[in-house]
């Protein structure tokens, strides 16, 4: 039986030996059990082996790892075009309820009070029970032609649009633009079924807008500011959904915007868009075009039946508000998608030497109402 043993471990040596003596891995050689070979010098190169081998395993197994995490490669690259489609230009009132509008009727005053910034000092509760609420058509189902009697004039004569021109041309303001709802009270918005293209740059050959803000019937707005609010956005977007606050005028400035373009667009799943988010593709399960702004309207739409089982015109903003309501909605970003940066300059408008000019020609009983 001791034989037999002896015999056996005779030959895996031989086995061994063999083996590292013509193996293609280098190093392995130095491993054999030849007596020649000195124990520490047999102990340094097993431990090298045996370091490499344990590189090689995590190297592997970083780099398999790596593969199914999608790694993307950004590339940013400048491309010149003869012709752009111009963007879409949205611009809100911050005061757009027009006082001479609204009846004067202490309740009715704290209805607006009460929703609008100036509700934090206030503290006036709304008296529903009051029978002028009932009178006055709040209960009834409103349309946009009543929601729009509280507002002020937009493309209508004497409204907030008094003049648009695009390349040195007159532009027909109602068939360019169209009124929007938003829940700050009335915009105007670019028509996006009238599309307009340049291939000019500088401020001379594009959009001029000429604004009347009618200051004098200002009411409750939805900022303590006076002003107005331009968002330059893509014409298949809603910028108020997308959450885009754009940039705002004061009164009396004459405003340059330069605006830049950026095209963003990303691998669909499985690959990584934004962080640890995916983007979603430019289409719908239904065929329909994917677009963020639609799904953020959508999703309040859904809560809003939900909640009062109706869709009003306008409500309380804290609809629009509510973090909860847009952590739960599944709205990420779509694969490709256009941004928009914007540059400003201004100026007095108009200048002290134009306004006493106007005033002269025109009169006024203050040189402060051309601004």
């Amino acid at each position: 039986m001791m034989n037999t043993e002896r015999k056996n471990i005779s030959t895996i040596g031989d086995i061994w030996n063999e083996f590292s003596q013509n193996t293609g891995f280098h190093g392995v050689n130095k491993l054999s059990g030849i007596t020649s070979r000195h124990k520490i010098r047999l102990l340094l190169w097993t431990c090298v082996i045996l370091s490499c081998g344990i590189y090689l395993t995590v190297t592997v197994v970083e780099e398999i790892k790596n593969y199914y995490r999608y790694p993307t490669t950004m590339t940013q690259y400048t491309k010149p075009q003869n012709e752009i489609e111009f963007p879409s230009v949205t611009v809100c009132n911050l005061n757009s309820l027009n006082k001479s509008a609204i009846k004067n009727y202490l309740e009715i005053d704290n209805y607006y009070s009460s929703i609008s910034p100036f509700a934090t000092y206030s503290n006036v509760a709304t008296n529903w029970s009051d029978p002028i609420f009932e009178q006055e058509g709040f209960y009834l189902d409103r349309t946009l032609e009543d929601v729009m009697t509280d507002q002020k004039y937009i493309l209508d004569p004497d409204g907030l649009l008094v003049y648009a021109s695009f390349h040195l041309s007159s532009l027909d303001i109602k068939k360019y633009f169209k009124v929007k709802l938003t829940p700050n009270g009335a915009c105007f918005t670019s028509n996006p079924d009238m599309k307009i293209k340049t291939n000019h740059v500088g401020s001379v050959f594009h959009l001029t807008l000429l604004l009347d803000l009618d200051s004098a019937n200002n009411y409750y707005g939805s900022s303590y500011g006076e002003g107005l609010q331009f968002i330059v956005h893509d014409s298949k977007e809603d910028p108020v959904f997308e959450g885009k606050s754009g940039f705002y005028v004061e009164p009396g400035r004459e405003v340059f915007a330069s605006v830049h373009k950026t095209q963003f667009e990303y691998l669909p799943k499985p690959y990584e868009a934004m962080g640890n988010m995916y983007c979603r593709d430019h289409t719908n399960d239904d065929g329909s075009e994917y677009y963020r702004s639609s799904c953020y309207k959508d999703c309040l739409s859904t809560f809003l039946l939900d909640r009062c089982n109706c869709l009003p015109y306008t409500h309380n903003r804290g609809f629009y508000n509510q973090t909860e309501l847009f952590i739960n909605c599944d709205c990420p970003l779509p694969c490709k998608y256009t941004h928009y940066d914007v540059s400003l300059t201004s100026s007095l408008f108009p200048s002290d030497f134009y306004s006493k000019k106007i005033f002269d020609v025109i009169g006024a009983e203050d040189l402060d109402y051309y601004r």
